[in-house]
């Protein structure tokens, strides 16, 4: 699966299911989970995060996958880890 492949299914997903009162979606509940961990907690924050990402891509273009590339992997596992958390906690939550 190429990272193209991904970013298609995911655009579509969410071309197709927002107007229709969906949530946005991803391949995953991380990524969301993590963002309301990290301090996310209004729609604002999802749409400071969208334009941050549009600019990356406009104004670094394919540069900009060097930079990400940069990343160790043990950093995003460690993001992974917290954002697993959050879910775990959630769901502890809802047991109570």
């Amino acid at each position: 699966v190429t990272r193209r492949d991904v970013a298609i299914s995911v655009g579509l997903m969410n071309l197709l299911l927002c107007p229709l009162g969906s949530m946005p979606n991803c391949h995953g509940a991380g990524g969301l989970a993590g963002q309301h961990r990290f301090g996310a907690r209004h729609g604002t924050s999802v749409v400071a995060l969208g334009t941050m990402k549009m600019a990356l891509a406009v104004f670094l273009g394919g540069s900009a996958l060097t930079l990400l590339d940069a990343l160790p992997v043990s950093v995003l596992g460690i993001m992974i880890g917290i954002a697993g958390l959050e879910l775990v906690g959630t769901g502890v939550a809802m047991l109570k």
